[in-house]
């Protein structure tokens, strides 16, 4: 595990030249603002960052020149600058091992143990709950929070189409009537239709027969009148008279018989279709109700499957959830109380948001470390948020956590840590001491 051995900065922002050895685990940089406090905690910054972040005019202003030079034990890293008209510069990077080597990639080797939070813990803070929550996976490697939210958004997914699939169920269930007198079975209207049928069919020959009959009467009258005028030219005509006579049997004789076929001709009663109809017509209404309601007792059963389908999912979706929530209890996370959701984070019961400023700082300082197990340094530019109990306290924190906490403090110039005044190491001292 690397920590900063020795620090030495010169012409770097506002710093003339500073060396520094740190021996704690606190290592405060302190004095009054204006002075340099920020550029020791930016030379680290730029040093172990990639050129993207470093700012506009890094060397002092009426100087050409100036490094970054940090000694983490397993590696000397040393950044230059060298200052262009325009503000402007270049700058260039040499990373060496124990025995003096220099990689030839040297950044791709600093971003290989440079922690996503090292320079800016209150990044953390600063993030929305549930980023917050997505990076404190990485503190909890052995579950994969990818797969199980994947499966948990299918799900999610699948019960949002089951829902919606429930409401059309439900908006059809709500737009069927209640049928209050539905009978228990359709009725049969095909016994009624053949009798319609039938009595149609008889009352077509009934019709006939009448047909046949005013047929037949018309033709009786055409005799009779027949014989009116045989009569009268038998009168006129007394020299056709025995043909007329003849004639005359002859029309008699078929006037007796269709007399007798009109005498013994009968035409049968006509069938009453109206109740037949009537009743019809209430097979009919007694069918719609049973149809509705069967509908509605359809509509129903779909209504209380898909009920049952998104229920199955919400159970499945909760099951996916509670895994999640019992692998986060499981480990071991750098604060004690410390929890997470997919909402969120948490302290106890208390979310991170309402949290007092010292104590966002003091997770987020907790949290940072714990993302970097290899470079075990943190620069905090806010270390003014904490008072002396929370100093103390971050100070047994980083102490039992093999961390170095790198703090910028505004004060007058008395107290302890690294003072720097004008550039410099107050009293050109070099070494941290010790509390």
């Amino acid at each position: 595990r690397m920590k900063i051995i020795s620090l030495e900065a010169e012409n770097i922002k506002r710093l003339v030249a500073v060396e520094i050895h740190p021996d704690t685990n606190l290592v405060e940089i302190t004095g009054k603002n204006g002075q340099g406090k920020t550029s020791v905690l930016d030379a680290i910054w730029w040093a172990l960052g990639s050129q993207k972040v470093v700012q506009q005019k890094p060397v002092r202003d009426g100087q050409d020149n100036g490094f970054v030079r940090l000694d983490l034990g397993e590696y000397v890293v040393t950044r230059k600058f060298k200052a262009k008209d325009g503000g402007e510069y270049t700058t260039s990077i040499t990373v060496e091992n124990k025995e003096g080597a220099r990689y030839q990639s040297p950044q791709e080797v600093l971003n290989g143990f440079v922690g996503q939070l090292t320079f800016d813990p209150l990044a953390f803070a600063r993030m929305k709950p549930a980023d917050q929550a997505k990076s404190l996976r990485a503190l909890v490697p052995e579950f994969n929070f990818a797969a199980n939210e994947m499966e948990a958004e299918a799900l999610f997914d699948e019960r949002t189409n089951a829902k919606r699939r429930l409401r059309d169920l439900e908006g059809q269930l709500s737009s069927l009537p209640e049928i209050e007198d539905a009978p228990a079975e359709r009725a049969s209207v095909g016994e009624v239709l053949d009798r319609i049928g039938e009595a149609m069919r008889e009352n077509t020959a009934v019709d006939r027969a009448e047909n046949e009959l005013r047929r037949l009467e018309g033709q009786v009258e055409g005799r009779e009148n027949a014989i009116a005028d045989s009569k009268q030219r038998i009168a006129d005509l007394e020299s056709r008279l025995a043909a007329e006579r003849e004639g005359l049997k002859s029309l008699e004789t078929e006037l007796e018989e269709l007399r007798d076929l009109v005498d013994s001709f009968t035409i049968p009663a006509r069938v009453d279709v109206a109740a037949m109809k009537a009743r019809l017509d209430d097979l009919e209404r007694i069918n719609d109700l049973f149809d509705k309601a069967e509908e509605r007792k359809r509509i129903a059963d779909l209504v209380s499957g898909q009920q049952q389908v998104v229920d199955d999912l919400t159970v499945k979706i909760d099951k996916l959830r509670e895994t999640a929530r019992n692998a986060v209890a499981a480990a071991k996370l750098p604060v004690e109380g410390l929890s997470f959701t997919d909402d969120g984070v948490f302290v106890g019961d208390v979310p991170f948001d309402q949290l007092s400023d010292a104590q966002r700082l003091r997770v987020s300082i907790a949290v940072a470390g714990s993302m970097n197990p290899k470079l075990r340094i943190v620069r905090v530019r806010d270390g003014s948020l904490l008072d002396n109990e929370a100093m103390a306290e971050l100070k047994t924190y980083a102490e039992a956590n093999d961390l170095q906490v790198w703090i910028e403090r505004v004060s007058d110039g008395e107290g302890t840590g690294v003072v720097i005044e004008d550039g410099r190491v107050r009293g050109a001292a070099v070494a941290v001491a010790a509390e």
